[in-house]
């Protein structure tokens, strides 16, 4: 598992998806896709490359392919979230970015995304290509009407060493802390403490924890082991800690597990994803049943 690459797998020949969500969170991720997320209706933290922008109702936000961010929704919140490859539209989006990453709906996302979403979930006849051209459309009109301008093509070093930590964690999780990962960035600790929130929306030890109870679930579903081995084996120090930080996380604990429990849950059933941010206190609104 990549655990900061999500890695979306399109039906058919569509080139979007959509998803309605309602109290929002996830983690620190990237993936080559572009991302448009519009406010229904109360307000999302969005962390976007060390920048932190407050969403709120009738406004929308657009993440570029690659770039490392994070959303944190207040209780009650709902968005509609997109992701789109990033060859849909390339010649826009390889080269230009929109002059702010945070805008009115004056474009009507809301009301495309929705449409979208139904459009896709009836799968008609060349729903896909209707759906390809609609996000076209929408896009080439906000980069038009909006104003673009040049994308940069470097991100900094600081960007491309946590991109590289996150992979580190990953493979070494059970053997992970915090001064470790500030070694890794070459960082004081105060100061690599201060980085991480401001680029990830949440404190090393939140996320650091969620990536060893996702491990924790993969142990339990798929592997023979008592709970004590898989607690040392994800880098719990105590099987207390373990049992506290597992129910924290997932509501239940480790021996109450539901059979087939997934941690993240954000895709339709025909994605099959490296990895998928989405903590599991969000809420996917049930997609619309064909003939609505």
């Amino acid at each position: 598992m990549l655990a900061n690459h999500e890695h979306r797998v399109y039906p058919d020949h569509s080139l979007v998806w959509v998803g309605k969500y309602r109290n929002l969170k996830n983690i620190s991720h990237w993936h080559f896709d572009h991302e448009i997320a519009v406010c229904e209706g109360g307000e999302a933290h969005v962390s976007l490359d060390q920048e932190t922008f407050v969403l709120k109702p009738g406004q929308c936000i657009f993440l570029r392919g690659q770039s490392i961010h994070s959303i944190l929704s207040t209780p009650g919140t709902t968005l509609y979230v997109s992701l789109f490859s990033d060859s849909l539209i390339r010649r826009i989006t390889d080269n230009y970015c929109p002059s702010v990453p945070v805008f009115e709906d004056e474009f009507h996302v809301l009301e495309t995304l929705e449409k979208i979403r139904r459009i896709s979930s009836r799968k008609d006849k060349f729903y896909d290509e209707i759906i390809n051209a609609m996000m076209q459309q929408l896009i080439a009109e906000i980069f038009s009407e909006l104003g673009a301008k040049t994308a940069g093509t470097e991100t900094s070093a600081a960007t491309e060493k946590y991109k590289k930590l996150l992979y580190d964690i990953d493979e070494n999780t059970e053997t992970y802390s915090f001064a470790k990962a500030a070694g890794y960035m070459n960082m004081s600790e105060a100061y690599f403490s201060r980085f991480f929130k401001k680029i990830s929306g949440m404190t090393f030890s939140v996320y650091l924890n969620h990536i060893r109870v996702n491990k924790a679930i993969d142990l339990i579903q798929h592997q023979d082991m008592s709970m004590t081995e898989i607690s040392m084996g994800c880098g719990f120090e105590t099987i207390r800690t373990f049992n506290r930080v597992f129910r924290q996380i997932t509501g239940y604990s480790p021996r109450e597990l539901p059979e087939g429990y997934v941690l993240n849950l954000r895709s339709n059933s025909s994605n099959i994803p490296d990895f998928d941010p989405t903590i599991t206190s969000s809420e996917l609104v049930m997609e619309i049943e064909p003939g609505n």
